[in-house]
């Protein structure tokens, strides 16, 4: 990955973390590593734990950020997921998958959405 792409990334997570806040959630974790790999933001809200993957795109030619959580990705998020609840003693929790997509224009932020349940 590029170092562009890095910044981007990170500046789409903050905003996303920053979007969630106001939204009522608290952020729990951000980029949450275990063995089995990394979810970007682990927020609570609602008496649920949500794992979110943040995805951020300078444009849509090529598609809409969420287009690119593919089925492998959301096996990777259960799989962590599952890990952090077990990790954590959180056997009786409900749970769920959500994403943000962050879309910049240039340099100027065009649009900020969080899609529930995308699992």
């Amino acid at each position: 990955m590029t170092t562009d792409r890095k910044i981007l990334g990170a500046l789409g997570e903050r905003l996303a973390v920053t979007h969630l806040k106001k939204m009522g959630y608290k952020i729990l974790e951000v980029n949450y590593r275990c063995k089995l790999g990394e979810v970007d933001i682990i927020a609570y809200g609602d008496n649920t734990y949500i794992f979110i993957e943040v995805k951020t795109r300078t444009g849509i030619l090529f598609g809409r950020p969420i287009e690119a959580i593919n089925h492998k990705k959301q096996d990777h998020m259960v799989r962590v997921a599952l890990s952090y609840i077990k990790a954590k003693g959180l056997a009786q929790c409900n749970y769920r998958f959500d994403a943000v997509e962050v879309l910049f224009e240039g340099r100027k932020l065009s649009e900020i959405q969080h899609i529930k349940n995308i699992i």
